[in-house]
């Protein structure tokens, strides 16, 4: 934002609106996804007897993805989100560069928080524990100064915990 402008409320609602909109929209995928894997999986005798490998999948995958630059570039861009307004506030057309900055945004954080959001899946979309916790880490990745550290411990218990999963099941 220049110096001297600052985002009207109308403004701000919309960057929060356009943010909420790209989290809703992952949402949205990722239950459509789960609903049809569910689908596909009641009619499939090798998945009845085989669930356990989409939770191994999604850990092995997950844990890998923290390796990922994709995800520390998505990371980069969430972190900062007074800096990534500023850094894109033109002033032009200012309802629709609100409301365009802030989906962006959402889409810069859906990236770097994605494949630790699927873990819900794998260890129950009910249990609040779980979820305390998923979003303990993400926070910490995000806003602690040491946050990135926790990328190479996250990542290698993810992918032990999947390959653990293989091997219990085979």
């Amino acid at each position: 934002v220049p110096p001297g402008t600052l985002l009207l409320p109308l403004e701000a609602a919309l960057v929060v609106l356009g943010f909420f909109v790209a989290w809703f929209g992952f949402g949205i995928v990722a239950h459509v996804a789960d609903a049809a894997l569910r689908s596909i999986a009641s009619s499939s005798a090798w998945f009845i007897g085989h669930g356990w490998t989409v939770a191994a999948v999604v850990l092995v995958g997950a844990g890998l993805f923290q390796f990922s630059a994709l995800k520390y570039r998505c990371l980069e861009q969430c972190h900062t989100p007074f800096s990534f307004v500023a850094a894109r506030w033109h002033g032009r057309a200012p309802s629709h560069e609100a409301l365009r900055i802030g989906f962006d945004h959402g889409v810069f954080c859906v990236g770097c928080c994605w494949a630790l959001m699927l873990l819900m899946f794998v260890v129950g979309m009910g249990n609040l524990g779980w979820m305390l916790l998923l979003a303990a880490v993400m926070a910490a990745e995000k806003n602690l100064p040491w946050g990135r550290r926790l990328r190479t411990p996250l990542g290698i218990a993810l992918v032990i915990w999947g390959c653990t999963l293989v091997l219990a099941n085979t």
